[in-house]
């Protein structure tokens, strides 16, 4: 299916109607002397237009929106920190004003995640779980779910990098992704471009997977 994104125009949204949005969300944070600070930016931008291209509906991608909760990073240099309950009101009008456009399934993709997380906690903007159940809770119809596609690709992140199941950044897999992207912003020799677009298709891939099982299991329900 075709994804609709901001470059499309309003007709074509009316003729193309789009089932499901993608809400991708990333972080403004320091990434050490070797990565930009927009680092998390640059990957879930690229992660969201890959799983928009791999789901069975039509798919609206939203522009990424780059700043979350690094309070713990707040005051070095490259940082750009949102408060809470700011945070909850931009998912919260994000959301519902994506359900007012006739979207029942809306998918935050709330930042990289950790390998070494989960589906159940997430690592990084901790409050866009609470906003997400709290939005199903409140408005008739959404089905709204999050995901942090690290975490859904953990097994097969370990495979391509060892040292990701310890790595709670996953600052090797960040680097030879973006090696793979945009080589010129990495400043570092280290980083493997190939395995970095090996990583890639997999965080595309298990993202898009669970996505759609979510998805459909909501719908039985």
């Amino acid at each position: 299916m075709p994804t609709l994104t901001i470059e499309n125009t309003a007709w074509e949204f009316a003729a193309g109607r789009p089932e499901v949005a993608l809400v991708p969300l990333a972080s403004l944070e320091p990434h050490g002397p070797h990565l930009p600070a927009g680092t998390d930016i640059l990957l879930i931008s690229a992660i969201a237009r890959g799983v928009a291209g791999r789901l069975i509906k039509p798919a609206f991608l939203l522009p990424t929106w780059p700043v979350g909760t690094s309070g713990e990073h707040l005051g070095r240099p490259g940082c750009v920190s949102l408060e809470y309950d700011t945070l909850w009101a931009v998912v919260g009008d994000l959301v519902r004003s994506l359900h007012a456009h006739g979207i029942r399934d809306v998918v935050v993709l709330n930042n990289l995640g950790s390998p070494m997380g989960n589906t159940v906690r997430p690592s990084g903007n901790p409050i866009v779980k609470t906003a997400v159940r709290q939005l199903n809770y409140e408005t008739t119809g959404l089905r709204a779910i999050w995901v942090q596609p690290f975490a859904v690709s953990r097994t097969a992140l370990t495979e391509i990098f060892a040292s990701a199941g310890r790595d709670l950044d996953a600052s090797d897999v960040k680097a030879s992704i973006l090696r793979h992207l945009a080589p010129d912003l990495v400043r570092t020799g280290v980083a493997d471009a190939e395995r970095g677009r090996l990583s890639l298709e997999v965080a595309v891939a298990a993202t898009a997977d669970y996505v759609e099982r979510t998805l459909a299991a909501l719908n039985e329900i």
